[in-house]
């Protein structure tokens, strides 16, 4: 791995992704290259349909494109089993969306360390660092409740910390402030920039909103399956 690789926490060359739909073919992702720093905050904008969430699923290791290659922290992601791309995808990648999808019989701190649950870390030690994560989105003092005692953008502040507890390279939002009203989504999305700006992780969010999107370092548009810059 080349010390320009460590540079950055996600890359993709010429992703492609289509679909066969009878005797017609569908193209989702068209030539979509994207390299994405360490520590940066890029928006993507586009009208529903234009291959926005597709890009992130596969970006997310989620799903695979039809061809091109990945790059997760300088970790190429073709050729890899399953088990060994869920394992990239748990180190090195955190995911909010739209809706939380928050464990509603766990409660916050224990819903935030499950990715290190899962990872079999002890239970003590996942709740040591959720807890460390929960003070930095503002919620130390809503550890033990649940999310159905949570308001909207409480729980989604939960799923970022989820999002943040292993130390990702990168985290993929996916329309993270699209459940919620227009005060408590500039709230959210002023604490997205706050913790990319302490954490350095890099974030990748998807937004329809452009005043949102103009917080970011860089924006980009998804038109029609291709990305560029956004104007």
């Amino acid at each position: 791995m080349t010390d320009q690789a460590l540079d950055f926490a996600l890359q993709a060359k010429n992703l492609c992704k289509h679909y066969d739909d009878g005797n017609m073919r569908i193209d989702v992702l068209r030539e979509v290259s994207l390299d994405i720093k360490r520590g940066e905050l890029v928006a993507i904008i586009g009208a529903s349909g234009s291959g926005k969430s597709t890009l992130l699923h596969a970006l997310g290791l989620l799903d695979l494109p039809t061809s091109g290659t990945i790059r997760v922290a300088g970790q190429p992601s073709e050729g890899l089993s399953e088990s060994a791309r869920s394992r990239l995808r748990n180190l090195e990648l955190g995911f909010v969306y739209q809706f939380h999808h928050l464990l509603p019989e766990f409660t916050a701190l224990d819903n935030v360390a499950m990715p290190l649950i899962v990872r079999r870390n002890s239970r003590e030690s996942a709740r040591a660092e959720a807890l460390k994560v929960l003070e930095l989105v503002g919620l130390s003092a809503r550890t033990t409740h649940y999310p159905g005692q949570l308001s909207g953008g409480e729980r989604q502040r939960v799923a970022l910390a989820r999002a943040l507890v292993t130390r990702p390279a990168c985290v993929l939002a996916d329309e993270p402030t699209g459940n919620l009203d227009r005060h408590t989504a500039q709230q959210m999305f002023k604490l997205l920039k706050q913790v990319n700006a302490e954490s350095r992780t890099a974030f990748l969010i998807v937004t329809h909103d452009p005043e949102l999107a103009a917080l970011a370092d860089r924006r980009l548009y998804m038109d029609a399956g291709r990305l560029v810059n956004a104007p």
